[in-house]
Order: structure tokens, then sequence, then C-alpha cells
């Protein structure tokens, strides 16, 4: 908490009372820059609203957020308010004591605004760590010009089958099917854990996190893992994908270079601002393709991976940086950044103004799935999800076999507990 005296003075023997004003530091990750307008121009409009809070608005990029965050949330320099992704990742923060609980500070209306997933994505040992802000799913994109051209569309790419199918026949068609930028590890790891989701479920999932009989080495996780493999035997990506970045890759993808990219939703603004003309695709160039079913999986067909998103809070923030976000994530701030077609908000109310269908589709595939997955390398922790992603990006370059990767999942838990 960062406070000052802006106002202090004797006017004619008398005490002038001071104005202490407090200063929010705010940490995101945002690119897209309607998105960015949109976040500043909050901040504007509270400190105009409240002239004792001055919000200062900080920006790291995503990697060297991912890199430096630890050793930040330890200095002095530490932000009083930082994107989350939930999960495991959090658990860790939490047990480290960086974090302040919030629940003395939150209104039953933000807790009723945010909804029981919204406030228990935030949740640990019955104490609120942060406010979630958005939902998220995980899609395949698709170039319907360059799917056209190749004869394929998302029917044929119900199950794992009929989207190998139509991998080898966008690739005989002379286009590159997928777009992956695989040196940030992450957008890999979607393949794996996507299938995971598929042959694993729920159940086995929660069991081989907490070390249950054979772990993360049971039969469907290595069925995930040769489902991957053949794939990868196709040569499905674009050439120089293990040192492409997801910058690079979902730009490619939205230059027109490849059929399909596999990212969350927020891809939809992302691929536009990082293709070539700024532009992108555009919303009739586009297509949805839900991730493929897969024949005998215990996974329900509707089960979904992505995200609970939000802010949390460092352990010296002050009150103000919760009353800040509390007015952040209410109905009428969030429902800008839906009619803006940032994201899918959480807020109850806020995704009736998505003028997107894709996030309207997204958002009712969400709200359908018996299980939405949180991003492994967000739910499972720091250590277990980084090995995770590891070992996606060596499946990626045939440097793996299924088994291998499963047993060093399986490890990573083990060492873990």
């Amino acid at each position: 908490m960062k406070r000052f005296v802006i106002g202090a003075g004797l006017l004619a023997l008398t005490t002038v009372p001071s104005v202490a004003e407090v200063t929010v530091d705010w940490l995101h990750i945002e690119t897209v820059p309607n998105t960015v307008a949109i976040m500043e121009a909050a901040a504007k409009e509270y400190e105009a609203a409240n002239p004792d809070v001055k919000v200062n608005v900080q920006f790291l990029e995503n990697e060297a957020f991912k890199a430096k965050l630890t050793t930040l949330l330890q200095s002095d320099a530490a932000p009083d308010i930082f994107y989350s992704w939930g999960g495991g990742v959090m658990s860790d923060q939490v047990e480290a004591g960086v974090l302040r609980p919030i629940g003395g500070v939150v209104s039953d209306d933000t807790r009723q605004a945010l909804g029981e997933a919204g406030i228990n994505a935030f949740t640990r040992d019955d104490e609120l760590f942060g406010l979630a802000q958005n939902v998220s799913q995980v899609v395949f994109w698709g170039n319907k010009e360059l799917l056209d051209k190749a004869g394929v569309g998302p029917d044929d790419m119900k199950t794992w089958d009929g989207f190998l199918a139509s991998v080898q026949k966008i690739k005989d068609a002379g286009i590159t099917p997928i777009s992956i930028g695989a040196q940030d590890k992450w957008p890999a790891h979607f393949y794996w854990s996507y299938l995971v989701v598929r042959h694993a479920g729920q159940d086995a999932f929660d069991a081989a996190r907490n070390g249950e009989g054979d772990g993360f080495s049971a039969e469907p996780f290595v069925k995930a893992g040769e489902d991957f493999l053949e794939l990868i035997a196709l040569e499905p990506f674009q050439e120089g994908y293990l040192a492409a970045n997801y910058g690079t890759a979902s730009g490619h993808f939205g230059d027109g270079k490849a059929a399909l990219h596999l990212m969350g939703n927020w891809d939809y603004t992302v691929q536009q601002s990082n293709s070539a003309s700024g532009e992108g695709l555009s919303e009739d160039q586009l297509v949805v393709v839900p991730f493929p079913t897969i024949a005998g999986g215990s996974g329900d067909a509707g089960d979904t991976l992505g995200g609970i998103n939000g802010w949390i809070f460092h352990r010296d923030a002050p009150d103000e940086a919760v009353k800040f976000m509390e007015w952040y994530l209410s109905k009428d701030v969030q429902s800008r950044f839906a009619a803006g077609n940032s994201y899918i908000p959480i807020t109850q109310g806020a995704a009736d103004e998505l003028a997107n269908p894709f996030f309207k589709e997204i958002s009712n595939n969400i709200n359908q799935a018996k299980w939405h997955a949180i991003f492994f390398d967000q739910e499972l922790g720091a250590d277990v999800g980084g090995v995770v992603n590891d070992v996606s990006v060596e499946l990626t370059d045939n440097a793996i076999s299924a088994q291998e990767a499963a047993d060093l999942v399986k490890e990573a838990v083990d060492d873990a507990q």
C-alpha cells in the first residue's frame, strides 16, 4: 500500500486536513489495443470518481509475467492487483503467503454477480483470494476459405479419426493444416490436455492429480499421448513451429497461412492484432470447430478445456484495491468488454452484451459442460504444470513416447506430494 500526503499546509493558523492518496498498482498481461484502451479508460473513470485513489496501470508480456511474478511478489515492487489463471498456481501462491484474503471486504452484491463458480475458482480453504473476470474455452479456429478449398468442414472433424483424415486432406490440398507456437510450450499442452479430457474424464484426472493408483501413468493418459503422436506423424504444423511463439503463430493464422489454430476464444482478436495487416480474419472468414470426440473415451463429449481467469491481490494490497476491482467487475464496466469482443465476462448479465456469435457459442458450451477443465499447466500447479508443457512440446517433436510423457507427469506429481 502506497500513501502520501498531497495537500497539507497552514492557513490563518489553521491546519488544512491532508488528503491521503492511495496508489493501487494493477498489473495486467493484455496486448490487444482495444481491450487495453477500455481498461485504461476505466481506470481513469474510477480515479475521477474517487480522487483519493490513483490506479497505476502496469503491463508485463505473458511469458515475462510467468517468469518474473514469483520474484516480483517477494519484492517491494509487488503489484497490489495482478492477473491470475487460478488453479494450482494460485494455490501455491496462497501456500507461499504472498496473497491477501479479501473475503471481509467483498460485498454480497459482488459475490452474487460473479456467481458460485466465479467465487469458488478463487477460494482456498474457505478463504477468498481473488475475483473472477472471464471464462474461456479452447477451440479450433478455422479459416473457412482454406477449409473449403480442401473440401472439409466442421462436421468432418467431429471425431478424432475424422479430424486426422481432414488434416491429411488439408495437407494434400497444399495448405498448412495447423499453426502452433510451440516455443511458448503452453499452446502445445492444449492438445495433450484436451485428449486427456476426452480419454480420461474428470474422475480419472482428479484421481491422477491426487496420486491414486497408476496416476498419470494410467492407460487413458498414455492413450492421449498416442493420439497426439498420430497427429504429429502427419506433420501438420507450419515450418519452424518449434521456434514460433504464440504471437507469431496467431499472426500466421490471421494472415491466412494455416487452416486451423487451436487456441482460446481470445484468439479472435489476437489473430487480428498479430496479423501483418492488423486486421486478420474477419468474422465471415472464421468458423469454430470444437475439439473432436474420442470413441470409447471416458470423458463426456461436451466437456470443455479453458479457464476461469481473474484478479488476485498481494498480501499488502489496501482495501482500496479490492473496492476498485469490485467496481471494475461490475456489470456496467464488464459489458463494455463484452460489446468490444474482448472476452466472455463472468459477471451476471454482462455477457448479454456479447456481439460476437462465436463468443456466444463458446459461452453456451461452457454453461452446458459437465466438466470445464482448467488449463492443466495452471490447474496442476507450477511444477507439475511445467512438466505437462514440457512433455507436450517434446511430443510435437516426436522426441518422447506417449508412455514416457505420462510417466514424467506422474513423477512430477509424486515429487510434489
